[in-house]
């Protein structure tokens, strides 16, 4: 895993690899509308066993997994602490003028998991599923807006370069930032204003490059007579096998037997 960056493409031969990307977004969006609509430990049980079976079947290093929620840990340390302080109920113990109670506590834990669930399964979502791909399988989902004047294609158009260059964008941090440092930068500084003001430049010369990337981009499609109208012809077509539907069954069955179990809870 030495040089795989943080929601970039890995190409493998897995199942999930294999599988329609239009299957995995359905799955991938019945999981995050099932998190936030239903916040059940019985259906975030169900979702953690089959993010964490889905990550396996992947190949995806846990190890990896593990270092990269470094980059959230603090959002998920400050939610649960939060949780855990102000909401109302039985005190378990008090820390000075604020008491962490019981009900704060189920409470942080239930938003914990549904920030790793959410965190998990889009990651193995962008980690097994091209670009490309994926600016396909979405294409394909919200074709039907196209007969009602929506520009479907552009969006597709804009969205896919979105996801061509944010790998380049954070090659470029990098870059940055190891240069900044290189000048005296202190990202590592006790004081919250000398760490903003070093952050705040590597924004401004990354904004700079992004604006010139596009223009170039857009140069370059100007160039090439780009018309923003769909190709009719693709090098391949988008077809669900069995495989792909029994995981969507699959998965809005787990997604029901867990509701039920909450309702009748």
């Amino acid at each position: 895993m030495v040089g795989i960056k943080l929601g970039q493409y890995v190409q493998g031969d897995s199942l999930l690899h294999s599988l329609d990307p239009r299957t995995k977004i359905i799955c991938c969006a019945l999981m995050v509308l099932g998190v936030l609509i239903n916040p059940d430990w019985h259906l975030l049980i169900f979702y953690l066993l089959t993010t964490a079976l889905a990550m396996k079947i992947s190949g995806m290093d846990w190890h990896f997994a593990s270092r990269s929620l470094r980059s959230i840990r603090y959002l998920l340390l400050i939610t649960f602490a939060f949780q855990a302080v102000l909401t109302p109920g039985n005190p378990v113990f008090e820390l000075g003028l604020l008491s962490v109670t019981r009900e704060g506590l189920r409470l942080g834990s239930i938003n914990l998991a549904r920030l790793l669930i959410l965190y998990f399964v889009s990651m193995v979502l962008l980690r097994t599923t091209s670009p490309f791909k994926l600016s396909a399988g979405i294409e394909a989902l919200f074709l039907p807006l196209s007969k009602l004047k929506i520009p479907i294609h552009d969006f597709i158009t804009i969205l896919s370069i979105s996801f061509r260059f944010i790998p380049t964008l954070i090659d470029q941090a990098v870059v940055i930032k190891n240069a900044q440092q290189s000048r005296g930068a202190q990202f590592d500084a006790p004081k919250l204003g000398i760490r903003l003001k070093s952050y705040l430049a590597i924004l401004i010369p990354l904004f700079e490059t992004s604006l010139s990337r596009a223009g170039d981009i857009g140069e370059a499609m100007d160039s090439r007579c780009y018309t923003g109208r769909p190709n009719q012809l693709r090098i391949s077509r988008l077809h669900m096998k069995p495989l792909d539907l029994a995981i969507i069954v699959f998965l809005l069955l787990g997604s029901a037997l867990g509701t039920f179990i909450s309702l009748m809870g």
